[in-house]
């Protein structure tokens, strides 16, 4: 796959076998295919590649030959319209082409925008990389999860601003790490509240899962429980911004979230309807202990159902 600039040649090249040859615009669903047939008795001359040209108008592509030959093949596709094009080729073998349903397409593992965008390792090393304001960035699927101190006042009245402050460092660390392991990336912190960005909802859930193991550990080595968190998450679209020279999200599913999270107790995570249904989480949390309640949500129209994770069954 490439993308076509407008007004530019772009050039493709590598060794084509028998089949067919297909192209198109994902986006626009602009395509050709062109027959790739072996000729009785023809000898591929080694280093004289076919050129194959194709012209794309923005709707449509258009090839100057009918059919290729099996061998070292150059595509050179002009765009000769005023917006960015888009084409995907493929080299469909005889088996295939034969086929009256094609297979579905598999491609190796890779890694989407979204995805670039909730990582910790990227946002730590293009911290200075911006999004348009004017615009924002469409993310299609994001998981956000929000975590509070309970009790935050009487901590800092017990311990003293100096003293808590590095107690509640050592947890903002502790959920750095956390999110990390589990493909996700802090956002930013509120106060004592932190907001992490995930791209699987699975990954949220896990990640709320490992926190509330190691924040007891953490508890226990210290003799009492000083770091008591509650936990809401909820996936959806969402929009990247750049804020405050930092990436971050802005709409309904962050603010979702948010408002879950606030029905959470002391070592609860809550969870909307549609993370808790989402690929893989309910199967994660099937030693848990699931609470099911519908609540209010200021911004959604009527009640929704919401998931509090209480604990082991």
């Amino acid at each position: 796959m490439t993308y076509l600039p407008p007004g530019t040649t772009t050039t493709l090249q590598g060794a084509i076998g028998p089949g067919a040859v297909s192209g198109v615009n994902v986006q626009t669903q602009a395509g050709f295919a062109l027959p790739v047939a072996e000729s009785p008795g023809a000898v591929p001359t080694p280093g004289s590649p076919s050129i194959v040209r194709i012209a794309y108008d923005g709707q449509r592509f258009k090839s100057d030959v009918t059919a290729l030959s099996p061998g070292p093949t150059v595509f050179e596709i002009t765009n000769t319209s005023s917006k960015r094009g888009a084409v995907v080729l493929i080299n469909w073998p005889p088996e295939i082409v034969a086929m009256t349903e094609k297979p579905t397409l598999h491609f190796d593992p890779y890694v989407s925008g979204g995805m670039l965008l909730t990582r910790q390792t990227f946002r730590k090393l293009f911290r200075s990389e911006r999004i348009d304001e004017e615009e924002g960035l469409g993310i299609r699927q994001v998981t956000f999860l929000f975590t509070d101190l309970k009790g935050s006042t009487a901590l800092y009245e017990r311990l003293g601003d100096l003293n808590a402050y590095a107690l509640v460092r050592q947890h903002f660390a502790l959920l750095d790490a956390a999110a990390h392991r589990h493909a996700g990336a802090i956002v930013k912190t509120i106060g004592d509240a932190v907001m992490v960005a995930f791209s699987r909802p699975v990954d949220a859930v896990a990640a709320a899962l490992s926190i509330l193991l190691e924040i007891g550990q953490f508890n226990r080595d210290r003799g009492q429980p000083d770091i008591i968190l509650k936990m809401g998450a909820h996936c959806g679209p969402s929009i990247a911004v750049t804020l405050n020279e930092s990436l971050d999200y802005f709409g309904q599913t962050v603010n979702i979230a948010a408002r879950v999270q606030s029905f959470a107790n002391a070592g609860e995570i809550c969870l909307t309807e549609a993370l808790y249904t989402a690929s893989n989480v309910r199967e994660l949390l099937a030693s848990r202990r699931i609470d099911e309640f519908d609540a209010p949500l200021r911004g959604i129209e009527g009640n929704a159902r919401v998931y509090r994770v209480t604990g082991l069954s």
